[in-house]
């Protein structure tokens, strides 16, 4: 009995530890808190009721609100590809996220680069910069996965 309530409590741990916290400064207070990230679901403020999900990022796809349902797909991801509905046509490629970087369409050049992940300091940078100035979101918690970052961005309409 006591090694099954040991299991469960580390199980319960794991799964409530497995959120992303996005915040407008670095000072990263509660409430304001601009949104968070539980298991693929963007859910505006601090939230965590499931119906408040503004989309869902699962298996490389991107959803309105709660859904998974097939007739509810907003953008596709393959390899390091957004797409817009469920295309993966090179012509409708949108964005390209790789290594924590966003570029414009099908681009990986500098020049094309709109936002800027980094894991270390859980910092989103506009452009390719590094610069503390430049920092536009503060993230706590966990590392997003491609489509994640991506489901935030459009949440937050910055894509």
């Amino acid at each position: 009995m006591k090694h099954i309530l040991l299991f469960l409590l580390l199980v319960t741990s794991i799964y409530t530890n497995a959120q992303t916290y996005v915040y407008p400064d670095q000072m990263r207070f509660y409430g304001d808190m601009i949104c968070n990230i539980k298991d693929g679901h963007v859910m505006a403020g601090n939230s965590n009721m499931w119906s408040d999900a503004v989309l869902t990022a699962k298996n490389n796809k991107i959803f309105k609100g709660f859904s998974t349902s097939m007739f509810d797909v907003l953008y596709t991801m393959d390899e390091d590809g957004l797409y817009a509905g469920e295309s993966t046509f090179s012509f409708d490629r949108l964005y390209t996220i790789k290594n924590g970087r966003v570029y414009r369409g099908n681009s990986t050049m500098t020049m094309d680069c709109l936002y800027r992940y980094d894991f270390a300091s859980g910092a989103i940078y506009k452009g390719d910069s590094t610069f503390p100035f430049d920092a536009v979101l503060f993230l706590q918690g966990d590392k997003l996965q491609a489509i994640e970052l991506a489901a935030l961005l459009l949440s937050l309409e910055m894509l």
